[in-house]
């Protein structure tokens, strides 16, 4: 099983677009597409920061994810890898964040809005899907 924490200032930047699915959807089919379980934790707005950070502290079994962009964005990603530095971390956010990610040591940093091919990307980095195993696996999972 694979436990996902996510964090985003905005419902919007987890949101699935239109004709698109939401992060949560394309986490789960990735993650079983892999052959694993997906069990995933959202919080959404700044009220739940604290509640985010009280969540993965100190807890290196999770893989976090932040989507939050802007120079806020930038101060929100340091206070959760300062809260938990041995976790795998995945932020989704704006081109001005991109190179500070490799900085604060991110495991993998991609652009909102967040698309079936970022999520395949950003699992390989986290070593839930390691090409070899996804070579092996079907395509695609139909989980509707």
């Amino acid at each position: 099983m694979v436990r996902y924490v996510i964090y985003a200032d905005d419902a919007q930047d987890v949101a699935a677009g239109p004709g698109q699915a939401g992060m949560e959807a394309l986490l789960r089919r990735s993650t079983l597409t892999c052959g694993e379980w997906a069990m995933i934790h959202f919080f959404i707005g700044r009220d739940q920061l604290d509640a985010y950070l009280s969540f993965v502290k100190q807890n290196p079994y999770l893989i976090m994810i932040a989507a939050v962009s802007g120079p806020d964005g930038r101060r929100v990603v340091e206070q959760i890898r300062e809260n938990n530095k041995e976790a795998r971390m995945i932020w989704f956010s704006d081109r001005q964040n991109g190179v500070y990610s490799y900085q604060i040591n991110v495991t993998w940093f991609g652009l909102l809005p967040v698309t079936p091919e970022i999520i395949r990307q950003a699992l390989e980095a986290c070593d839930i899907c390691p090409v070899s195993q996804k070579e092996e696996m079907p395509d695609a999972v139909n989980l509707k």
